[in-house]
């Protein structure tokens, strides 16, 4: 996740200088810093965010055959760039590569502002605060996100909160699309990981805020969108019939936040008819 921007006021902005110094020492695959009069985000090669995350959807893809719950491979940075510049090429927001080094870019802040960028994920957390209807707001531009790139014919790499950016003018900006070769995937099966993989890193959050509800009509007129064809529809369908077995999991966090998220993707998808699950306590 980024996190808060390192102090940097008094450094210029040589960007490569800046890039060679950082990178050995970042651990994480994304982190912000302030640069000159503006935020910078750098971007490191073969490291994952969440790397529990990513274990546990490939293991609940092998149990059920879901093929879409398999998140792809972290990117090269020729892979990182290429994507970059699809979303650009296409008119999506993007962040404009600064330097670039064999084993991470530093990349401009596509928005501009005061405000701190941060995750789409700490982001929603945030918001829960300021009301449900900020919350489902922000919810709702995560869905515009993703649907701006499905009607470009792009996949968001599995479009996980903690992979998408709130930027510094607070608009919302994706880190790079699944580039050529990635996997054997179509685009449906692509783009329902994006469904699924926003799905399973938000609807518990949503479910703690007692928002399952209100948002259920708007994910509901996002499946529906002419952006998704038959297709699409077809394989979220089967998809969702091979994880029903996600409703016999815990309805708190015993398990760990991880599984509980599961569970809440599933009924926030599916409304199931045995009721709602009793709200979860918070880690």
């Amino acid at each position: 996740m980024i996190g808060a921007p390192h102090a940097m006021a008094d450094l210029q902005p040589d960007y490569a200088a800046f890039l060679a110094q950082h990178l050995p020492t970042q651990s994480g695959p994304l982190a912000c810093y302030r640069l000159g009069d503006g935020h910078v985000w750098l971007w490191r090669a073969g490291a994952f965010g969440h790397p529990l995350q990513r274990r546990l959807l490939a293991l609940v893809a092998r149990l059920s055959h879901t093929p879409a719950l398999r998140l792809p491979p972290a990117a090269d940075v020729a892979t990182q760039r290429q994507g970059l510049q699809a979303l650009d090429a296409h008119g999506l927001r993007a962040a404009q590569v600064l330097a670039s080094h064999d084993d991470g870019l530093l990349l401009r802040d596509p928005g501009s502002g005061s405000h701190t960028p941060t995750t789409l994920e700490d982001a929603l957390h945030a918001a829960d605060s300021d009301g449900a209807d900020a919350l489902l707001t922000l919810w709702r531009q995560g869905l515009a996100l993703i649907d701006a790139a499905h009607a470009a014919g792009l996949s968001l790499r599995g479009a996980l909160a903690s992979d998408l950016r709130v930027c510094a003018d607070q608009g919302l900006a994706c880190t790079g699309v699944d580039g050529a070769g990635a996997n054997a995937l179509p685009l449906e099966l692509r783009q329902v990981r994006d469904a699924l993989g926003y799905l399973w890193s938000t609807a518990g959050c949503l479910h703690l805020a007692g928002q399952r509800e209100a948002a259920r009509p708007l994910w509901d007129a996002w499946v529906a969108s002419p952006v998704r064809g038959h297709a699409f529809r077809t394989a979220l369908t089967q998809h969702l019939s091979r994880l029903s077995w996600l409703r016999y999991l815990p309805p708190d966090s015993r398990w760990g936040s991880a599984t509980y998220q599961m569970r809440a993707a599933y009924e926030q998808a599916t409304r199931p008819r045995y009721g709602e699950a009793p709200a979860a306590k918070p880690l």
